[in-house]
């Protein structure tokens, strides 16, 4: 019941949000600045790659370092902070240059741009790899699986404490019931928009809800058969 409350929180905020945006009188004219909005978005994504390599290098730097007792704790904690925060950078900058490529194409901006936040893509993969690669050298007493590994995901949980494994199933959880808000209100943010902007999105409202059953089917599936 909770899942179904958290939805209709999502439904009412998307509601009103998209009511706020057409009584405003809201229109997106994404054509006229489609060219200066994947060049914003490519800059992002490129400072966003820089701060990824510097995180890198960081980690790289301190696991050089020779420390005991409470410094290496707190030495520890850093290099953990460090490798959330590049992380999260990376699967930004990321979903960034995934939206400026599709922007790119569908608004038929010049062949390099596209070409640029191609390349940009492939670097954010070979980034996140880079890190993961990096936690070897970190946690070199560590059985870590290989980033190229098809199970890294469970082979990754299968070496983690209970601690962690405790760490990662409060962040999941709440992962879950956000994406329930957020995904719905994105559907009726687009259900409303559709009729006050008279620009059908229904193919977008149908794929997101597709993902919607498909990912609380997969959730609950799981913890039935437990």
């Amino acid at each position: 019941m909770k899942t179904v409350y958290k939805m209709l929180l999502g439904a009412l905020f998307g509601f009103f949000a998209a009511y706020c945006l057409l009584a405003a009188e809201f229109e997106m004219t994404l054509l006229e600045v489609a060219f200066e909005a994947t060049v914003v978005i490519s800059v992002l994504t490129i400072l966003l790659i820089i701060y990824c390599f510097s995180g890198i290098s960081r980690m790289k730097k301190r696991v050089s370092l020779s420390v005991s007792g409470d410094e290496e704790d707190e030495l520890e904690a850093k290099q953990y902070r460090t490798f959330t925060d590049l992380s999260l950078s990376n699967t930004v900058s990321t979903i960034l240059s995934i939206i400026a490529i599709g922007m790119a194409i569908v608004t038929e901006q010049p062949i390099w741009l596209i070409l640029v936040n191609t390349a940009l893509f492939i670097v954010t993969i070979i980034s996140s790899y880079v890190a993961i690669s990096v936690l070897k050298l970190v946690y070199p007493n560590r059985n870590l699986p290989s980033p190229s590994d098809k199970d890294y995901s469970k082979k990754l949980l299968a070496i983690s404490d209970e601690g962690e494994k405790h760490v990662m199933l409060g962040g999941l959880f709440h992962t879950y019931q956000l994406m329930n808000i957020l995904l719905t209100g994105a559907m009726f943010i687009m259900i409303v928009y559709s009729l006050g902007a008279n620009h059908s999105q229904l193919f977008s409202i149908m794929v997101i809800g597709l993902v919607l059953i498909i990912l609380n089917a997969s959730y609950m599936l799981k913890i039935r058969n437990r």
